[in-house]
């Protein structure tokens, strides 16, 4: 569990004002873990101060319109392309790649693994990208015979800690 990540150490992130964030990619069996995920670090982002986002109904009706495929690995020119058609400096991309149960010998918890990455628009460049594994379990948890932490919490705090290390 926890987070490790990469910052693109030659790049001004000053100049990044406006966002966008692409549907989330989802490669777990709930089929609503990518929308669940998203819309969590869509309100975690709108509380950065400074960052201002593309309502997610004007980026999907873009991606639509440029027929974009719906995975987190775009072409650098498919990243321009979706920038400038949106107005933005930046995307983020996200990929869940565990959401639900995690059952570890007698101890079940709620877990996410998810992966997020941020491009510039102007080269279509990856300049972030964290990978965060949590779980609902504590060591607490289990002296005192407590539950996990609930599917929302183990995923605010998964993508908090992601985002913890670009702001």
């Amino acid at each position: 569990p926890g987070v490790s990540s990469y910052i693109n150490q030659d790049v001004d992130f000053s100049y990044i004002q406006r966002v966008a964030v692409f549907p989330f990619e989802n490669l777990t069996s709930d089929n609503q873990a990518g929308p669940k995920v998203e819309s969590v670090f869509l309100g975690e982002l709108l509380e950065v101060e400074g960052i201002r986002v593309v309502a997610p109904g004007e980026t999907r009706a873009t991606v639509y319109s440029l027929r974009l495929p719906l995975t987190a690995d775009l072409a650098a020119e498919e990243i321009v392309a979706l920038g400038e058609a949106l107005g933005v400096e930046a995307i983020f991309f996200g990929k869940i790649e565990e959401y639900g149960i995690r059952a570890d010998s007698r101890d079940r918890a709620n877990a996410v693994t998810a992966s997020f990455s941020l491009a510039e628009t102007v080269t279509g460049t990856m300049i972030w990208r964290a990978q965060v594994s949590e779980d609902g379990g504590s060591v607490w948890r289990k002296i005192f015979g407590g539950g996990s932490a609930s599917m929302y919490d183990v995923t605010r705090g998964s993508v908090r800690d992601a985002l913890g290390t670009l702001f």
